[in-house]
């Protein structure tokens, strides 16, 4: 397998094969230590539901509305800067604004301050993942940009990885306030080393003194592509699923398994750690491999992958041995993790590197909006309604909220293990949808995009 080397010293983008894998491997960091951001309070939800007296829907507002509305909000400002200015110095300040505020959440005193401070990072993470997009696809040939979109976002597994086993162990020994600053201080040590030691590629000579596209230009290659807008369905319903999961994942292990905070952190880092490398490198290098015979198997491979992942999944969480379900959930996982690479892959293929950026951003807003928007609200709604029917009384949520619920054993800790167990397990549904569209994006999927 080649590792995305050149032949020649130099590579179309102005950069020698050592200085691009470098680059990929920081805006990896920055991508990774961008998206932390997202799912932080996943890690400490149990403690700030008990410190704070909220249901699981109100932690799902915070894991996800209150976060998906400014981050999509901001994307698009800062995706138009990134086409017109350098794409660098957008990704990387856009992290450090998001780790300051990643920092001030570990001060909040009620739920009205974290919702504030989840607006500031959101607003800062908008920029870490779209810019790096345009700048990959400017260093990397089109038939080599599945695979390196997909090593880019090994950031996010191993940094999540990383993150929720030591921040885990953080907030148990030290509370969840530890966990934000640890956080955020990472992230400005990455945010900054970037800014000194990453450089900027050249863009395309043919983008150079190329037309800058509308916004509604790049929107209708996006909605006016039939087999591009299956994969924006597909991908989008794929975020709505893992967003709604994963907020409540370390709460499921907890509730579950009686785990603490830091087994629940290591248990939620190295699920989602191994799932998302193993799909990640799987979807882009497979994908790749299997499009050079026929290009619509860029993006059929990760449609079967869904249909065939969703099953492991859903009965795995429904295992009462541990070792057996982690097991289950972790082989589906995999297979959710394949879509992202081929999916940006064949959008950057329909786009010029001075319209990229904006590109994914607008795919990634409607992809978060939906995802992180209503995943986790529904996820938390869906696991609290469940709860009270578990209960038995129509005053579930009067007795049971915050710390009353987590008490092992008693009958509103009970009910609060059913809700969250099969409101994540119907999630795994939405997963055999998304793997339609995929199949119905491959057959209208022409030859291999230019």
């Amino acid at each position: 397998m080649q590792i995305l080397g050149s032949v020649s010293g130099v590579t179309a983008s102005g950069m020698s094969p050592g200085v691009r894998r470098m680059v990929l491997f920081l805006l990896a960091a920055v991508y990774g230590f961008g998206f932390i951001d997202r799912i932080v309070i996943a890690l400490v939800a149990q403690q700030i539901k008990a410190d704070f007296g909220l249901s699981d829907f109100e932690i799902g507002l915070l894991g996800g509305t209150a976060f998906a509305i400014v981050n999509c909000l901001a994307s698009l400002p800062l995706a138009s800067l990134a086409d017109r200015y350098s794409r660098k110095w957008v990704a990387t300040a856009s992290l450090l604004f998001a780790s300051v505020f990643t920092m001030i959440c570990g001060a909040s005193a009620n739920f009205l301050h974290m919702i504030g401070a989840r607006i500031g990072m959101a607003a800062g993470s908008a920029g870490t993942e779209a810019p790096p997009h345009s700048m990959i696809s400017d260093m990397y040939p089109p038939q080599q940009r599945a695979s390196a979109i997909s090593l880019f976002m090994l950031g996010v597994p191993i940094a999540a990885f990383l993150g929720s086993s030591i921040g885990g162990s953080i907030a148990a020994t030290h509370g969840w306030r530890a966990t934000f600053y640890l956080m955020g201080g990472a992230g400005l040590f990455v945010a900054l080393l970037s800014m000194i030691v990453m450089r900027e590629p050249e863009r395309a000579q043919s983008a150079k003194h190329a037309t800058q596209m509308k916004l509604t230009d790049v929107f209708m290659v996006l909605v006016g592509n039939r087999s591009m807008r299956h994969i924006l369905i597909a991908v989008s319903i794929i975020s709505l699923a893992s967003f709604g999961v994963n907020t409540f994942l370390p709460a499921f292990f907890s509730r579950i398994y009686r785990m603490g905070v830091g087994e629940a952190g290591l248990a939620f880092g190295a699920l989602t750690g191994l799932a998302s490398a193993g799909g990640t490198i799987a979807g882009g290098y497979g994908s790749e491999w299997l499009s050079r015979r026929d290009p619509r198997w860029l993006v059929a491979a990760p449609g079967f992958g869904a249909i065939v992942g969703a099953p492991l999944f859903m009965f795995g969480m429904l295992q009462d041995d541990f070792a057996r379900a982690f097991a289950m959930m972790l082989a589906g996982s995999i297979f959710f993790y394949m879509a992202m690479g081929p999916a940006v892959a064949a959008l950057h293929g329909l786009l010029d590197s001075r319209t990229r950026a904006t590109g994914s951003a607008l795919f990634l807003l409607i992809m978060y909006l939906v995802g992180q928007g209503f995943g986790p609200p529904l996820a938390g709604w869906l696991s609290d309604f469940i709860s009270a029917w578990s209960f038995g009384t129509s005053d579930f949520t009067k007795q049971c909220i915050g710390a009353a619920a987590q008490a092992p054993g008693s009958p509103c800790a009970e009910a609060g293990a059913v809700g969250v167990r099969y409101a994540i397990a119907s999630f795994g549904i939405l997963y055999i949808w998304s793997g339609l569209h995929l199949l119905w994006a491959a057959r209208n999927r022409g030859h291999a995009p230019a």
